[in-house]
């Protein structure tokens, strides 16, 4: 497979109260009243300082009931980073699911621990991933993505997912002249709703499954949608499969072994805690099974780029990990 090297991104929806739209209403209030505005006003500068002048928009839609194994969400991010005096700087995370990203508009460029990775393509879908990349622009981007269970890559070309575990590969190269079709249906379409009903159809044209794959995929889907961590051995005998069936039906649906994808799902449920704030790193990391703290800061350092207690101190509230701005540029 002739694989590309580019890149997708998503981010973070901040919302931002212009003084000049607050202050007026704070004439007609009592002092009381007025002491829980400026409070909570200020309150919404910290949490956003650090993105002022970015004009973000991130938006989610649901997928159709017949597409609900196979597409976690839609979802369409646009920005405008020319309002600000600094590059905007985004950092994806490990994930054992896939993304199809259409860049409508705008492009970035691509670094990771193994140096400079070229910049994003128009469209293409990005395997799930091990490793941390990180993406930055100084122009406007608007972008219309598609978050994909890994199965996907399975039940429409009948190729093992590994094939896309850690890679990159645009929508010509995957889908031939169909693929170059639907990027240019995308591109000219007037609303995502539109963009979320082409990618749905053609998705539904090329799906196929057996009964046996159905349950399978239903488990996993399952386990990703909760972030469950399970045992390897129990998580065979709930699937009435021995440990090397397990092995290789991962590796073919999901691009892991079994031992790495569940690894990604404690680390996500890791960055879950540490943004909840409730508890101390040590707690978490014995919650999450890690044998010492010398084995959570090292496979956290590996996932993220990031020491434990530099994401603990330095992190932002997000509704969702891709939408969050990298703090350490």
């Amino acid at each position: 497979m002739n694989r590309r090297h580019e890149k997708y991104l998503c981010w973070r929806r901040q919302k931002i109260v212009p003084v000049e739209t607050t202050l007026p209403y704070i004439y007609c209030l009592s002092k009381l009243e007025v002491f829980w505005v400026y409070l909570n006003f200020f309150i919404v500068l910290g949490r956003t300082d650090k993105i002022l002048g970015y004009m973000i928009r991130y938006t989610t839609y649901q997928p159709q009931r017949s597409l609900r194994g196979f597409v976690r969400l839609f979802w369409s991010l646009d920005a405008q980073v020319t309002a600000m005096d600094k590059p905007f700087v985004h950092r994806t995370l490990p994930d054992n699911c896939m993304e199809l990203i259409f860049y409508l508009k705008g492009k970035l460029s691509i670094s990771s621990s193994s140096g400079d990775e070229g910049s994003t393509f128009t469209s293409g879908v990005f395997g799930q991933t091990q490793k941390f990349r990180q993406f930055k622009t100084a122009d406007d981007f608007s972008l219309f993505g598609v978050y994909l269970y890994p199965h996907v890559f399975k039940c429409m070309f009948n190729v093992s997912a590994s094939e896309l575990c850690n890679e990159r590969v645009d929508s010509e190269t995957l889908w031939g002249v169909d693929g170059r079709i639907l990027e240019e249906k995308i591109m000219v379409a007037r609303t995502n709703q539109e963009r979320v009903q082409l990618v749905s159809s053609f998705l539904l044209r090329r799906i196929n499954t057996t009964n046996d794959d159905v349950a399978f995929m239903r488990n996993i889907t399952s386990i990703i949608g909760g972030n469950h961590l399970l045992s390897i051995p129990s998580f065979a005998d709930a699937c009435n499969l021995s440990r090397r069936q397990l092995e290789r039906k991962f590796q073919a649906f999901y691009g892991f072994s079994p031992k790495d994808f569940f690894s990604i799902i404690r680390f996500k449920n890791v960055l879950k805690e540490m943004e909840q704030n409730r508890k101390p790193l040590a707690q978490i990391a014995l919650d999450a099974g890690y044998y010492d703290q010398s084995h959570f800061t090292n496979e956290f350092r590996k996932f993220s780029g990031y020491s434990p207690k530099e994401f603990a101190v330095n992190h932002t509230d997000a509704e969702d990990m891709r939408t969050t701005r990298d703090f350490k540029e």
